[in-house]
């Protein structure tokens, strides 16, 4: 049999070296793993080999930290050749599908099809009800195959680069706002704001619930150590309204602490504030700009939020990538 469950950690060094070469398309090459991500993919995964003995025992007490990672692997001439990774976002019944691919030799094979199905059925046996999955705008052959399987396009992000060594000016805070810093655990006003705001049709796929959003306590002793060697830190910057304190906008960066690698920031704001989008948006690539301006600056962002759009090019960013966010009801 050709297909077969992920293993961990053995499977995590099959991953640092298939999933660089399988997102790899010689026709769209802006769809492709680029170079500053395959280095930092592939030590990530190496690191998260040397935790083991920590996430070991992390793993054992929590079911969503046990589901955090599964996956299935299609061999073919004795070689992993196709991979599907998926993660339990949230609530136990909403999985995340974060990587089908398959090795460009080996495609147009139904190995893809067979990949999907397989995952498919493997969120359901572990009570999934809802699998979601991004699919990039124009891969119309991957998007066509989730339609068969009866997946539907129900919204979608934005990936912007900032590829600039000179950060863009400090703009100052509109008025009637007070900005805060807070840290990874802090999960409240991402869920405050998310619940507010996001639009009626997104939740049919993605229910706005505290368990999408609450992140283990117990954890909090273990996240310096995890973040030194992986070599990142988080943070997040949260703007409120002055007169009464409610959250407006959201800002979240993932900057690199060790050498090579990209900076990460996501971005979320209250459509009723566009004032705001320029000043969270200069912000927050500052904030990256210290820890590491030789570095690629990765913004995402909800594709209704067309304000961070315009912010973002006026920033000087450059649109790279469009997700089609697709859902399906198991």
């Amino acid at each position: 049999m050709p297909l077969r469950n992920l293993r961990l950690p053995a499977d995590l060094r099959v991953a640092a070296r298939l999933i660089p070469l399988a997102f790899q398309y010689p026709d769209n090459e802006a769809w492709s793993v680029q170079s500053d991500e395959e280095e930092e993919l592939v030590d990530i995964l190496k690191r998260t080999e040397r935790l083991w003995p920590l996430i070991r025992p992390i793993r054992s007490v929590s079911p969503s930290l046990r589901n955090m990672l599964r996956g299935l692997i299609w061999e073919e001439d004795d070689r992993p050749v196709g991979m599907g990774y998926f993660y339990q976002f949230g609530p136990k019944d909403i999985w995340y599908i974060m990587a089908l691919a398959v090795l460009p030799a080996y495609r147009g094979r139904g190995i893809g099809r067979k990949l999907a199905c397989a995952t498919l059925d493997s969120i359901r046996e572990h009570d999934g009800r809802v699998a979601l999955l991004d699919v990039i705008d124009g891969n119309v052959p991957a998007y066509n195959l989730y339609e068969q399987l009866g997946f539907e396009h129900f919204t979608g992000d934005l990936l912007f680069d900032y590829n600039q060594d000179k950060s863009p000016p400090e703009l100052p805070l509109p008025k009637g706002y007070e900005v805060s810093m807070s840290d990874f655990l802090d999960w409240r006003a991402e869920y405050e704001l998310a619940r507010r705001i996001t639009p009626a049709h997104i939740l049919k796929y993605r229910p706005i619930e505290k368990a999408t959003y609450r992140r283990p306590q117990f954890l909090r002793p273990f996240i310096p150590v995890i973040q030194n060697t992986l070599g990142m830190h988080e943070g997040k910057t949260v703007i409120r309204a002055s007169i009464d304190g409610q959250i407006i906008a959201l800002g979240e960066h993932i900057a690199r602490t060790r050498p090579g690698g990209v900076n990460y920031i996501n971005l979320q704001l209250d459509p009723a504030h566009p004032e705001l989008a320029l000043y969270l948006v200069h912000k927050q690539i500052r904030i990256l700009q210290q820890s590491g301006p030789e570095r690629r600056i990765k913004i995402r962002f909800p594709v209704w939020q067309g304000m961070l759009s315009d912010a973002a090019v006026a920033a000087g960013c450059v649109k790279r990538l469009e997700y089609h966010r697709m859902g399906v009801m198991l």
